[in-house]
């Protein structure tokens, strides 16, 4: 068998994507990186006597190395990692994984801490609910300071400012010009759009503000989108409360975990 790992390129997207797509919900952030994230990813495929085994994506916009993949079977995994053996052995990074992904990672590299997350979905037949009267406003690429500075009071990790490029963010803005709350988007296609970077300001929680945020950034995505993803780690019961109590559903991907993982060199 003749076989090969290749960078991916225009050549194979469309096949690479036929792939993915018969699960989106478990391959969305993969799906994401070989299509919106492509500036930022490092994207691999391994062939087989032409036919793709395995595809494996290093995402480096973030203060952390974060990876997503799709294989047939553990031993193109391994061999596909062998190929990120330079930037990977003796480094921790991440990954959001199914159960069976799981199972594979574990078998190709060393788990170092896998947390159960949830995952629950909107789509356009879903009724989302929101007590909130306050009217969250689109926001836009001058924001970013003062973003930071919420994102910075609320202790919300894993935001870069290159994701107002990427799809709606909607706050919450304050008599005085603060932005008390916002929600926005991980990335955004048309397979799925994952609801992220969701921050209230100390001062005004418990008043429906992340609510009314939420589901006029879900309004939004869903004109373009097939559905609205979130992800919650599983003992975050208040987030679990709020996503219920909206109107979310859990998928047929949950639960999936998130997994701080590293090579042996």
């Amino acid at each position: 068998m003749a076989t090969e790992i290749i960078q991916l390129s225009a050549d194979i997207i469309a096949d690479v994507l036929s792939i993915l797509a018969e699960d989106p919900l478990s391959n969305i952030v993969l799906i994401a990186d070989c299509t919106q994230l492509r500036e930022w990813c490092d994207i691999r495929v391994l062939l087989t006597d032409g036919q793709i085994d395995a595809i494996f994506s290093l995402y480096s916009d973030l203060d952390f190395l974060a990876t997503a993949f799709w294989c047939r079977d553990t031993a193109s995994l391994r061999r596909i990692m062998e190929d990120f053996a330079s930037l990977l052995v003796r480094q921790e990074f991440v990954a959001i994984c199914t159960k069976e992904q799981l199972d594979q990672f574990g078998q190709a590299c060393i788990i170092l801490k896998p947390i159960k997350e949830r995952q629950m979905v909107a789509d356009r037949t879903t009724k989302l609910t929101c007590e909130c009267r306050q009217n969250p406003v689109r926001l836009t690429i001058k924001d970013v300071e003062k973003l930071k500075e919420l994102y910075r009071l609320s202790g919300t990790p894993a935001w870069t400012p290159n994701a107002m490029s990427l799809g709606p963010f909607y706050g919450i803005i304050e008599s005085d010009g603060t932005i008390s709350a916002v929600a926005g988007i991980h990335f955004t296609t048309s397979y799925g759009t994952e609801i992220g970077n969701v921050a209230t300001h100390p001062d005004h929680r418990r008043k429906g503000y992340a609510a009314a945020c939420i589901k006029a950034v879900v309004d939004d995505v869903l004109k373009d989108s097939e559905i609205a993803i979130l992800h919650f780690f599983a003992d975050n019961k208040p987030a679990q409360k709020l996503y219920e109590s909206m109107g979310f559903m859990y998928s047929k991907a949950d639960p999936v975990f998130f997994v701080r993982a590293t090579c042996a060199g």
